[in-house]
This record gives structure tokens, C-alpha cells and sequence, in this order.
């Protein structure tokens, strides 16, 4: 079946549903949706029970008086009417969207460098992910349009002319259009003076390797200029380059991209440096800088310390950052889970979220900061600018490296994060804890500030001794303060590798017998059938006593946030800015968003 046939079968029986809803409804009846797995795997069953619910969702009518309950609230227990599997044609149309996917060919597909030149639009260079056929794997392309052994000659005697006549900037990406622009004229001049002629057909591609090798990134200047490429990494000379996509269906693979002399690789990092504002030698061989866009950038300089030659690697940023839908899209969460976590920062607790190297602890940091309510006043602290947050109150910190061996004009995560609380925050976000500034932040959620970070720790055990142990160095009573820890791990899964959130626990308490975290588990990930499974929750059951809610107002509460996420989802609403509107109107115009995702 192709997409068109599965399309026009789920309208059909979208219309077929909607007939026996309209029947039953004239007899006091209406139908709801109940999924009996919640993580999404098994299927959901239509059942007919009586219209007794509060529908639809209004939350400023809760009930006046709310028993106390006796018990955690269930997970599991909450009918959470509306969701549905997201199944891999779901998927396929999301990527079909975004990487142009042509599965006959199971190849990939879609453009990378398109520029304006000489008034006209070109695209000079596009990504071709497929199987190669000698080396039985998948492999990332980056197609150009070739040139000849003369253009390539042509081309370097213009660009060491266009050096020594203009000074090119280090940040040129303020003002690249105007950059190419100057670069084209003096390049055409160039030409003239030499009197080289160059037909009009080739010239725009002769004008796109100099603009690439002056302003650009040189050879991995259409990798920089790929959306879903997350790092790019060098290892070495005659080393293919690595990249990490954001597609879970390719991950990580090698590129068609090497550097093939220690010359070449030393002259590329040398300038890569240079657009940092800082230096890289022999004497200085290892540099931690981020690059005019806000990317990471790591540098290991010469043979003496890296056997295979200059090394670096780059963590792209991103304007395109991750979102909840784009968590739902790579089943990394489900809606359910998504919905506990949007009620628990709503509320204001506290959460840190944990995993090894490359588990997207960033992404999921970023993409469940957006549940913040317009409005509060948000401080974020990095070390690399990474975070996109649509909030107009948000204050953006980045921490700074100190200058020689002194480290003159150093200003710390831990300098920020005192000066942070001087300004009344409602949220403090660190980008991931790592010493000392873990004490301020713990110490500002125990005076009721809502923290949330990233910390290095694969497991609960790890994460405690990480936080008690130098140079962290906790002090257990303020573990305490802590809600929730969310786990997420990289594993490799039928075939390729994936991104889950493998255990969300709530903290209870800190044992001083048996120095150990006292905590339970809200939500583990089942490997059988890859779904989320939910247990009792501790904190929602404080949250509902704290906010006089009874049960039935927090089942109301995740239908509604269930349903919003699903309507995302459904509508492939991945801009963050367009998520915060969405939002926007969940806190500020709740009947119309009531009226918008049909609740």
C-alpha cells in the first residue's frame, strides 16, 4: 500500500467513526478512545462508556473541594483518551517531508548549498545518502558540481589574490550575502585583469569554490550547511569525516569528505581556530572554543598528540532545535510521558535529565524547556550557547574561557549562576552541571526556584555518587530537593541505533543508613514491544493535594495536554516558535485551543 492508498484508508474510516460517534451520541452514549498500552504498541480500543466525564477540558473549573488521596496516582489508571500509535508511516510522511526520502531507491535525497550568484539561484551542492555498493553500507555524499584540473588552478590563483587584496573576517557569517557579493565583483575583476575567460555557464561554479574556500568552510561547507547533521567529526588525514544525522534511520556514518595531507588538515583547523578568535600551535595543541554560529568546536593540533594527525570535531548549532513533537517523531518519548513531564514544570519542580555521551541529553533538555509558561522569567546558564527557547522573558548566559595561563577575564558557570540568583528567577536551566556550579543550583531549588539541567551519569547509582563525590561534592540533604531524574540512553535497536528515555525516577529522599537515593520509578522503557510503561507518581499525587485537585481533574488535565501534543504531532507543528504559540495559548486562551485541536 502507498502512501496516497493508506491515506484515503484512514479518511474512510476516520468517516466511518464518526458515523457510529454521531449515532451513539443521540442515545447519551459517547465514544472515546482508550489506549490500553499507553507507550503505543498494542491497539487501541473503541469503547462505548457514558458521557459522565468534565468535557471538554476547562482548567480553571476544578472542583472546590478535593478529597485527599490515599494513594500515588496511577499512570497506567488515567484514561488518556485520543492517543494513538505513531506508526511508521506516520514517520515515513514526517521524513518524506524533511529529507526528501525516495524509498524504491532506499537513497536520501535533498539539497544543501543554494546561493544566489549573478542574480540567478543555484544549487551547488546537495546530500545523496545511500548503500554503497563496494563497501555494503550506508554512506553520506556530498555531491558538487566537479570541476577541471585548470578550473581548480584558476581557482587557487584567485583566492590567494583575493587574500592579499581584502581582509576577511573572522565572523563572516553576520554578513555573508554582503561578504559574497564583494567576493564575487573582486573575483570577476580578477579574472579580467588576468584575462582569463570562463564561460557564463561555468563561471557560477567556479565563483561557488571560491566564495566556499574564502567566507565558507571550505570542504565541509555543505556538511555546516546541513539542518539534520548534529556533529561532524576528523580523525585524521586519509580519514573519511564522520557526521552524526538527526534521522535515526542513518545516525552515524562516513562521509565522502577526507583530508588527504597533514598540510592541508593542519592549514583547515589553523583557520578554523582563527574564527573562534583564538589561536592554535605546537606549544597550544588543544583548543575548546565555539564558532561564530554558536557551534562547539574541539581542536587536537599535530602529530605529537595525535598519531593520525590534526583531529576536530564540531557540534552544529542549531536554528531548528528539538521539540516535543520531534521527541514523539523519533519515539524517543511518547505523549503520555510528555504530558507527566509538561504538568511537572508547569507546577514548577525541579528536573535533571542524565545519560552517557551522545543520548541527546541537550535536545530533550531543550525540547521540554518549551512547556515553560510564557511569561516567567527564565536564566539560562551554558557553556556553549546550544538552548532556543521562544520565551520573550529569557535570559541567555554563556560562560567564558579566561585568557593565558592565568585565565584573565574568566567568567564561570559558577560566577553566572550566583549572579543568576540575584534576579529573581522563576527558572534556572543550567546546560549540564559538572562541579561546583551544581551547589549553587541545588541551592537555589531548595529556595524555591525550579532548576532544571543535564548532568553525565548512565544510571541512578552513578548519578548519586557523581553528585556526593569531589568535585560536585553535594551534600546528601540536598538531594532531597530534587523531583525527578530522567534517564536517556543511545542504544542500538533492531538494526539501527535509537534515542530513548530509558527510566523516569521520582526522588523520595536520601537513606544516610544505606547512602543511597530513595526513589520510584514513574516510567521504563520496555525493549519487547519499544513502548513507555507507566507506574504510580508521588509527585502528582503531591501536586494534586497542593492545587485541591482530585483525580478526575488530573485525568482531564492529561487529555487535554495528550490531545494538544497529538494535534502537533498531526500537524507537523517542529518550529519552536510556532510550538510556543501553541503553548501561548494553552496558559493564555485555553477555549480557543480547546476550539483549534478539537477537545
Amino acid at each position: 500500500m502507498d502512501i496516497d492508498e493508506f491515506i484515503d484508508s484512514v479518511l474512510d474510516t476516520v468517516k466511518k467513526k464518526i458515523e457510529l460517534k454521531n449515532k451513539l451520541n443521540q442515545g447519551g452514549f459517547r465514544i472515546e478512545k482508550i489506549n490500553t498500552n499507553i507507550a503505543g504498541s498494542s491497539q487501541n480500543s473503541n469503547q462505548i462508556i457514558p458521557i459522565l466525564q468534565t468535557y471538554p477540558y476547562k482548567p480553571k473549573k476544578f472542583k472546590k473541594k478535593a478529597k485527599k488521596l490515599n494513594k500515588d496516582i496511577n499512570l497506567l489508571s488515567i484514561p488518556v483518551a485520543g492517543q494513538r500509535k505513531i506508526t511508521d508511516k506516520d514517520k515515513l510522511k514526517f521524513f518524506i517531508d524533511l529529507y526528501g526520502v525516495n524509498n524504491e531507491e532506499n537513497e536520501y535525497r535533498y539539497p544543501l548549498t543554494k546561493m544566489r550568484v549573478l542574480n540567478k539561484d543555484f544549487i551547488f551542492s546537495y546530500a545523496d545518502i545511500s548503500i554503497d555498493q563496494n563497501l555494503n553500507e550506508l554512506v553520506y555524499n556530498v555531491v558538487e558540481v566537479p570541476i577541471t584540473v585548470q578550473e581548480k588552478n584558476i581557482i587557487d590563483y584567485v583566492i590567494d589574490k583575493l587574500i592579499k587584496r581584502i581582509e576577511i573576517p573572522e565572523n563572516r557569517e553576520n554578513d555573508f550575502d554582503r561578504m559574497k557579493d564583494y567576493i564575487v565583483e573582486e573575483s570577476i575583476n580578477i579574472l579580467k585583469e588576468k584575462g582569463v575567460k570562463i564561460t557564463n555557464q561555468r563561471l557560477p561554479y567556479i565563483l561557488y569554490y571560491i566564495i566556499r574556500d574564502t567566507i565558507g568552510y571550505g570542504i565541509i561547507d555543505p556538511l555546516m550547511r546541513d539542518p539534520y547533521i548534529e556533529d561532524i567529526s576528523c580523525n585524521g588525514i586519509d580519514i573519511p569525516i564522520f557526521i552524526f544525522h538527526r534521522n535515526p534511520l542513518i545516525g552515524e556514518i562516513k562521509t565522502n569528505i577526507k583530508f588527504n595531507s597533514d598540510i592541508e588538515l593542519d592549514n583547515f583547523v589553523i583557520k578554523l581556530s582563527v574564527r573562534t578568535g583564538r589561536m592554535i600551535s605546537i606549544s597550544n595543541p588543544l583548543l575548546d572554543a565555539a564558532l561564530p554560529d554558536g557551534s562547539r568546536l574541539q581542536i587536537t593540533f599535530g602529530k605529537d598528540i595525535s598519531r593520525k594527525g590534526s583531529s576536530f570535531t564540531i557540534r552544529k548549532f542549531t536554528e531548528d532545535p528539538f521539540t516535543p513533537v520531534d521527541l514523539l517523531l523519533y519515539g524517543t518519548a511518547d505523549t503520555n510521558m510528555l504530558a507527566y513531564l509538561w504538568t511537572l514544570i508547569e507546577e514548577g519542580r525541579s528536573l535533571l535529565i542524565s545519560g552517557g555521551t551522545a543520548t541527546g541529553k541537550t535536545s530533550f533538555l531543550n525540547a521540554v524547556s518549551l512547556f515553560i509558561k510564557p511569561g516567567k522569567k527564565i536564566i539560562s546558564i551554558e557553556d556553549t550557547a546550544e538552548l532556543r527557547l521562544p520565551h520573550s522573558n529569557w535570559l541567555q548566559e554563556v560562560a567564558r574561557p579566561g585568557y593565558g595561563p592565568n585565565r584573565y577575564g574568566e567568567v564561570s558557570m559558577f560566577d553566572l549562576l550566583k549572579a543568576a540568583l540575584r534576579q529573581r528567577p522563576d527558572y534556572i536551566i543550567v546546560g549540564e552541571v559538572r562541579g561546583e556550579e551544581a551547589y549553587i543550583l541545588f541551592q537555589a531549588m531548595a529556595t524555591g526556584h525550579a532548576g532544571l539541567s543535564t548532568i553525565h551519569a548512565e544510571s541512578i547509582e552513578a548519578l548519586t555518587d557523581r553528585l556526593l563525590s569531589p568535585p560536585i561534592n553535594l551534600p546528601p540533604s540536598l538531594l532531597e530537593i530534587l523531583d525527578d531524574v530522567i534517564f536517556l540512553k543511545r542504544i542500538r535497536y533492531q538494526g539501527r541505533y535509537v534515542r530513548r528515555v530509558d527510566k523516569i525516577y521520582e526522588i523520595l529522599g536520601y537513606d544516610k543508613e544505606k547512602k543511597d537515593i530513595n526513589r520510584v520509578v514513574s516510567y521504563y522503557w520496555d525493549p519487547k514491544d519499544d513502548s513507555y510503561i507507566p507506574q504510580n507518581s508521588n509527585v502528582l499525587n503531591k501536586i494534586a493535594e497542593l492545587r485541591n485537585w482530585s483525580k478526575s481533574d488530573i485525568e482531564t488535565n492529561f487529555k487535554f495536554k495528550i490531545r494538544v501534543l497529538e494535534y502537533m504531532f498531526e500537524n507537523n507543528v517542529r518550529d519552536y516558535k510556532k510550538v510556543g504559540e501553541i503553548l501561548d495559548m494553552y496558559y493564555n486562551d485555553t477555549d480557543k485551543l480547546i476550539r483549534l485541536v478539537g477537545f
